[in-house]
Parts: structure tokens; C-alpha cells; sequence
């Protein structure tokens, strides 16, 4: 897995082989991927949020990409060791990697407001999905963005969000689709 574009581009994010047996290490397809970074444009300026990161792409691809600050977190120890050690071996210095829930982070330590939200966990739970983006409408600015994978159809989401959010752009890949949001 690399970064495509930015201050690290084609820089290297490993993981051990064994992790792409793990059920749910689904890292974002690169050209899923590729297509959402030039959807959203420049980054300059942006504090980011990687909710459930995984393998962190999402979150040192905004990093690479010039954003301010990129929050990434993930809850999982081992998966945690790893984007360190990526971090660390590319000196990414405007990017923070916590391990922590999600939720216990957006309630209880974060301080800021943030112009770009990744929610890439492809939920199988829509009452999980649901209050991932509930939370994520506290903590974002007016007029940024959230990206999200889920299984689950638009028109569904947006029977909960409507006049909140609006979807710009939508792709699907396989069993998952991929929505770029603009919150009012």
C-alpha cells in the first residue's frame, strides 16, 4: 500500500501479511482511494479525523497531502504498533496517532473541530454507522466534509440526515459504497 500524492508520495505503508487474513483489516482500494483525493481537492489548512484507521491510509494520505493536523485512530493494539512504525519510519510530524475508541475520543478527550471526518469502517451494524456520523456532525466544522465506506445504500443514510448533510459524490466497489458528504 503507498501514498499517491504529496509530501510522501509512493512512500511505502506496511503491515504484516498475516493482517490481510484478519476479517475486517479492509484497507480502502487504492483506486477508491485515488478517486476520493481528487474529489476533495486541496487539503491545505484542514484538520482530519480518522475515526477507525485501520491501516491509517486515509489519515497519512491527508497528512502527505499538506492538512494541518491528522488525528488517526484506532483501537486495536497491534494495529496501533504498526501505523506507528509508519509514522515513525516516514517522520510524518503533522499527524497523531491515538489508541483509543472512537466514541470515547469524540465524547470525552477531543478538543477541536475538524474540516474532513473518514468513517472506513464498512459497517455490517447500521445503528453503529448511524452514530458514527451523529457524533462526527458535533465535532465538524460548517461546510466540511465527511468520508464514508459502508454497505449500506444512500437513501437509507439519508433518511436520518437529511437537511444535515448532502451527498457530492458516490462510487461503489465490490460490496461497498463510498459517499463523499458536505455538511451544511
Amino acid at each position: 500500500m503507498f501514498i499517491i500524492s504529496g509530501k510522501f508520495k509512493n512512500s511505502k505503508i506496511t503491515f504484516p501479511m498475516n493482517f490481510y487474513k484478519i476479517k475486517y483489516f479492509n484497507p480502502t482500494p487504492f483506486h477508491i482511494k485515488k478517486k476520493f483525493f481528487d474529489w476533495i481537492g486541496d487539503l491545505k489548512g484542514f484538520n482530519c479525523l480518522d475515526l477507525f484507521a485501520c491501516t491509517g491510509a486515509l489519515g497519512f494520505e491527508a497528512a502527505s497531502r499538506g492538512c494541518k493536523l491528522s488525528i488517526i485512530l484506532e483501537k486495536n493494539k497491534k494495529f496501533f504498533y504498526f501505523l506507528n512504525k509508519n509514522k515513525n519510519k516516514l517522520n510524518i510530524k503533522n499527524s497523531k496517532i491515538l489508541n483509543l475508541n472512537s466514541f470515547f475520543y469524540i465524547n470525552h478527550i477531543n478538543k477541536i473541530y475538524y474540516n474532513l471526518i473518514f468513517i472506513d469502517s464498512p459497517y455490517i451494524i447500521f445503528k453503529k454507522l448511524i452514530n458514527s456520523l451523529k457524533f462526527s456532525l458535533n465535532i465538524l466544522k460548517r461546510n466540511s466534509y465527511i468520508y464514508l465506506e459502508s454497505i449500506f445504500n444512500l437513501n437509507l443514510i439519508m433518511k436520518f440526515f437529511e437537511n444535515k448533510i448532502y451527498c457530492l459524490r458516490y462510487d461503489f466497489f465490490k460490496k461497498i459504497n463510498f459517499y463523499l458528504f458536505k455538511v451544511f
